[in-house]
C-alpha cells in the first residue's frame, strides 16, 4: 500500500505575499487602465475610404467610394480621410470632383501628403510634395504629414532633427498660408515601432517641438502606427512615453490617434492597450479589410468599449448601426463577400456564443441594447398562446393595413389555427406564406401580394420539404440514442450536442436553459420534432431559394431561433 505524498496533505506556506495579495497588487497596476477605457471618449479619424484599398485584390470603384462614404455618414463619424495623393490620377481624386459637384461638405476630410518627397544625396529636399498641390487643388483643407525617421534613403546625421523641425515648421506654415489658416493638421510617424526601437530620441525631439509651440500655432497632433511586429506591452508604455511628454509641454489636448495592423494576432489586444494608455483615439477603418492581414477596425474597438461599460461613445456614435456598417463595408470593397463568418463583433458566426456570454453581461446590456446591435428584432410571434390583438398585429407589421385586417378576421385565425391542430396538421404561422395560407383559409380575401408570395413559395416547397427531410434523418439518429424506439423527441442534451453546439458554447448558462423554452412549446422538457420542424419550414419558406440542409438548418437558428429564444428571455424578465 502507497502512502501518500506528505506535501499533498500539508498546505503550502506561503513566505512571501499571498494569492490574494497576488492579485491585489496585479489589479491595482491595471485599474486605471480600465476606468480609461469605461469612460474614455473616443476619437475616430475614419479611413474606411483609404485603408480598404490597400492591398485589396479588388480595386474600389466610383461605386464602391459612394457606398463606404454613407456608411460613414450613417455611424456618426465627423472626421474621414478621403485620399492619399500620388502623381497619378486615382479613383479618389475622380471620387472627390463628384463629390465637390455635388456640394458635399468636406471641411471635415483629410487628405495624406508626405512631408518630403524628393531625396537628394540622402537628404530629404525642402519642395512641396504632390500631395499638398492635390489638396490645394480640390480645395481639401486638412492634412496628415507622414514622416518615416529611420529611412534607409536618408542620413540623420546630416538630415538631424533641428532640421526635420524646420522642414515641419515650413510645411505647416505653407498649409496655413495656401489651403486655411484654420486647417486640421496631423503629423503620421509611420514607422513608429522602427524608431522606438532604435531612436526613440527621434520621436521625443518632434514631440517635444511640437507641443513647445505656442498654443495658437500647434497643429492638431500626432499620429502614429505598427506593423503588427510590436507587442501590447510595447506600445502601451511607448504611448504613455509620448502621452507624457505631450502633457508636460502643456499640450494636453493635443490629439494621439493610434493605427493597427494584423500580423501576429495581437491586433485588437495592442489597440486596446494603447488607448488605456493614453491614445486618444483611432483612424482606422470600420471593418478589418487592409494591407496585409488587416488592421484594427472601429467596429471591433467601439464594441468592446462598450462591452467595458462605456457610454460615452455611445452618445459620440450610431453604435446600433456598427455592425450592419461594417459588414456594407466589407461586402462593398469585396465585391459582394460577406465577412469571414468568425470576424469577431461582425461576422455570421459572431453571436455563436451569444447566450451566457453577451446578452447577461450587465456591462454590456447597461444603457446598450446589444440584441438591437446585433439584429436581433423582437417580434409578434404566432402560437397557440397569440391572442387576437397579436394576430392582428402580425397581420399589419408582414402586409401592412388592409381593410380586412380586423379583430373579427383575427379571431376566425385563432380558431382555423386551434382547428388545424385538433386534425394533426401542425402549421407554422409566422413566415408571409404561413400568414397569408391562415388568413386564406380561415375566409379571408387574399391580397395580390399574399397570392404572389404562396404561388412563387409553391414553386420551392418540394424541394425546402427534401431539406428538411435530411434533417430528419440526422434528428433520427439522435432519437435513437435515447431509447430504441424513435419516438420524433429530443432530450435537451441531445438537441444541444445534435444541433445547437454550432451556435451556442454555454449550454449550462441559466438565459441558455431559458432560451430553450422557445422551443419547448409543450413545456415537457423535450424538444419534439414538429416544434424544431416550425423553425425549418419557417426559414425555408422565408427564403426560398436556400440551396442545402446545412444553409436551411443556419438560417433556422440565425434568423428564427435566436430572436425566438431573445423574445422568450425577455418575457421571463418581466414576470
Amino acid at each position: 500500500m502507497h502512502r501518500l505524498d506528505e506535501t499533498i496533505l500539508s498546505p503550502c506556506k506561503s513566505r512571501n505575499g499571498t494569492f490574494y495579495g497576488d492579485i491585489k497588487e496585479s489589479m491595482d497596476a491595471v485599474q486605471w487602465k480600465l476606468d480609461r477605457l469605461k469612460n474614455m471618449e473616443l476619437f475616430v479619424l475614419d479611413n474606411s475610404l483609404r485603408e480598404t484599398t490597400v492591398a485589396s485584390l479588388r480595386a474600389h470603384t466610383i461605386e464602391n467610394k459612394r457606398a463606404i462614404y454613407d456608411e460613414i455618414k450613417k455611424c456618426g463619424f465627423k472626421y474621414f480621410i478621403v485620399e492619399s495623393f500620388n502623381h497619378q490620377a486615382r479613383i479618389g481624386d475622380l471620387f472627390l470632383e463628384e463629390l465637390i459637384a455635388k456640394g458635399e461638405d468636406l471641411s471635415n476630410a483629410f487628405a495624406f501628403s508626405e512631408l518630403w518627397e524628393t531625396i537628394v544625396d540622402e537628404v530629404p529636399q525642402p519642395d512641396i510634395p504632390i500631395g499638398l498641390q492635390k489638396c490645394k487643388q480640390f480645395g481639401i483643407h486638412n492634412v496628415i504629414l507622414e514622416i518615416d525617421l529611420v529611412y534607409y534613403k536618408i542620413d540623420y546625421e546630416k538630415m538631424n532633427m533641428d532640421e526635420v523641425c524646420k522642414y515641419l515648421k515650413d510645411k505647416i506654415d505653407w498649409i496655413r498660408s495656401n489651403l486655411s489658416k484654420d486647417s486640421l493638421i496631423l503629423l503620421n510617424f509611420r514607422d513608429f515601432t522602427a524608431t522606438m526601437l532604435q531612436h526613440p530620441e527621434r520621436v521625443r525631439h518632434i514631440v517635444n517641438y511640437l507641443a513647445s509651440l505656442p498654443k495658437r500655432k500647434r497643429i492638431m497632433g500626432v499620429i502614429f502606427e505598427d506593423l503588427g511586429a510590436g507587442i501590447p506591452e510595447q506600445l502601451a508604455a511607448w504611448t504613455r512615453a509620448v502621452k507624457n511628454e505631450m502633457e508636460r509641454c502643456g499640450w494636453s489636448d493635443g490629439q494621439l490617434l493610434f493605427h493597427q495592423h494584423e500580423q501576429w494576432g495581437l491586433m485588437h489586444a495592442a489597440n486596446l492597450d494603447v488607448l488605456a494608455s493614453g491614445a486618444t483615439g483611432m483612424w482606422a477603418g470600420l471593418c478589418i479589410e487592409g494591407a496585409s492581414l488587416g488592421h484594427a477596425d472601429t467596429c471591433t474597438a467601439i464594441l468592446n468599449l462598450i462591452r467595458l461599460g462605456n457610454k460615452a461613445v455611445q452618445k459620440q456614435y450610431n453604435c446600433n448601426y456598427l455592425r450592419d456598417a461594417a459588414i456594407n463595408v466589407t461586402k462593398a470593397v469585396t465585391g459582394g463577400v460577406k465577412p469571414n463568418p468568425k470576424q469577431p463583433v461582425y461576422g455570421d458566426r459572431a453571436t455563436d456564443m451569444v447566450y451566457g456570454f453577451i446578452f447577461s453581461d450587465p456591462t454590456a446590456q447597461d444603457g446598450f441594447d446589444m440584441a438591437e446591435f446585433l439584429g436581433v428584432k423582437s417580434e409578434v410571434r404566432i402560437t397557440n398562446m397569440a391572442n387576437d390583438e397579436m394576430i392582428l398585429l402580425k397581420l399589419e407589421d408582414v402586409f401592412g393595413e388592409d381593410p380586412q385586417f380586423t379583430l373579427e378576421i383575427a379571431g376566425k385565425m385563432k380558431e382555423q389555427m386551434l382547428k388545424n391542430a385538433a386534425d394533426g396538421r401542425k402549421e407554422e404561422y409566422n413566415s408571409k406564406i404561413g400568414l397569408a395560407m391562415l388568413f386564406d383559409q380561415a375566409g379571408g380575401k387574399m391580397t395580390k401580394e399574399m397570392a404572389d408570395i404562396i404561388a412563387e413559395a409553391s414553386k420551392s416547397l418540394p424541394f425546402i420539404n427534401t431539406l428538411i427531410d435530411e434533417i430528419k434523418v440526422e434528428w433520427d439518429e439522435w432519437d435513437g440514442r435515447r431509447c430504441e424506439v424513435v419516438d420524433d423527441q429530443l432530450t435537451f442534451d441531445h438537441f444541444y450536442t445534435g444541433f445547437m453546439s454550432p451556435y451556442f458554447g454555454c449550454y449550462r448558462c441559466k438565459d441558455t436553459q431559458q432560451g430553450l423554452r422557445a422551443l419547448d412549446m409543450d413545456a415537457d422538457g423535450m424538444i419534439d420534432w414538429f416544434e424544431f420542424r416550425h423553425f425549418l419550414l419557417w426559414a425555408g419558406r422565408q427564403h426560398p431559394n436556400v440551396k442545402t440542409s446545412k444553409e436551411l438548418l443556419d438560417i433556422a437558428f440565425r434568423d428564427g431561433l435566436i430572436p425566438a429564444m431573445k423574445d422568450e428571455m425577455d418575457r421571463i424578465n418581466k414576470i
